[in-house]
């Protein structure tokens, strides 16, 4: 009986892994879409309720008229451009309703039948805590725009993607730990600071990434290896700005950003080529190769995101891949320090 209980727990997680990594593409979409701000209020309980008639659709696009990203920015909007903005963010909202509901149920069921373990408990309770916490700092990203300015703050953007997918993280730590029979090595401690140091480049990738999104910054310079014509380019800071602009200048951002995806090459390389003979467990093995191959392919599609103004297609799928790529580092350094 446990043991086929065991076996529902990793069904469990593997459904809640591929709705949070759903809801992420979703949520990268609606950004790229420029959908986010279609919604101007939040209902716990009744925004799970789509309009249901015309007339529901144009009490709807009325309120959205009464803020700024109509009057500046979509003055011409019809309502067929309304419902399209509402669909994604929309989807994006019901999604996370939805996690919060596969999530809680199945926890309370399986906890009560005593199918974790201690450290296993800890690990579901802070991602009940986290998913509480992403819910509030949805509504605190959408508030920014709903204000004076008509574009999300894209700090705020940056917390709640890497909220997503620390979520995300946690949730495949756990099913690896559940699934590998043996404990990852770690060869020596330059593999534990190779990967410290990888995980906080891909960190700040992502934030980077997101920072990228919220400012359009991608839009500046699409051209490379150059930015423009040179390789670094001018007025990367704002002497005058807090901080030099580093978290506001989209030259800086989009600078930084490159900077930061050569770094990740770089030591992913070192780490393949110095550290992966050592490695005597196939799957850590094969994890590490996959880590190296979704950084190879992430820098190539970078690439293009670049030279095509920023597709929507595939700034979605750049997207996507800095996702496993987050989630990929992050869980195996999980699972060496946990041995």
């Amino acid at each position: 009986m446990q043991n086929r209980l065991s076996r529902f727990v990793n069904i469990w997680l593997i459904s809640l892994a591929i709705i949070v990594l759903c809801m992420i593409i979703v949520g990268g979409l609606t950004r790229l879409t420029e959908s986010g701000l279609s919604m101007v209020d939040w209902k716990l309980i009744m925004g799970i309720v789509p309009p249901l008639s015309q007339a529901d659709w144009i009490k709807l696009f009325e309120d959205y008229k009464q803020y700024p990203e109509y009057q500046i920015k979509n003055i011409n909007m019809t309502l067929d451009g309304f419902k399209y903005i509402f669909w994604w963010e929309y989807g994006h909202r019901v999604l996370g309703r939805l996690i919060g509901i596969v999530f809680i149920f199945p926890f309370i069921f399986f906890s009560l039948k005593k199918c974790f373990s201690k450290s296993e408990n800890i690990f579901l309770v802070i991602l009940l805590l986290l998913g509480g916490i992403q819910g509030l700092i949805g509504w605190w990203m959408v508030k920014s725009g709903l204000d004076i300015n008509p574009y999300v703050s894209h700090i705020r953007l940056a917390v709640h993607l890497i909220f997503a997918q620390i979520i995300l993280s946690i949730i495949s730590f756990l099913l690896l730990r559940r699934i590998i029979s043996e404990k990852y090595q770690v060869t020596n401690d330059m593999h534990k600071i190779t990967f410290i140091s990888f995980n906080l480049i891909i960190f700040f990738t992502v934030i980077y990434g997101a920072f990228m999104a919220g400012l359009d910054a991608g839009q500046s310079f699409n051209t490379w290896p150059k930015m423009g014509e040179t390789y670094i380019p001018e007025n990367l800071f704002f002497w005058e700005e807090r901080f030099l602009g580093i978290l506001d200048n989209s030259v800086f951002i989009h600078f930084f950003h490159r900077i930061l995806a050569y770094c990740s090459i770089g030591l992913i390389l070192f780490m393949y080529l110095f550290q992966m003979k050592y490695v005597q467990n196939k799957t850590q093995k094969l994890h590490l190769l996959i880590i190296s191959l979704l950084v190879l392919v992430q820098m190539v599609i970078g690439i293009f995101v670049v030279l095509t103004k920023v597709d929507v297609s595939l700034g979605s799928l750049h997207q996507v891949i800095g996702t496993m790529i987050f989630i990929m580092s992050s869980s195996y350094t999980l699972n060496i320090f946990n041995r």
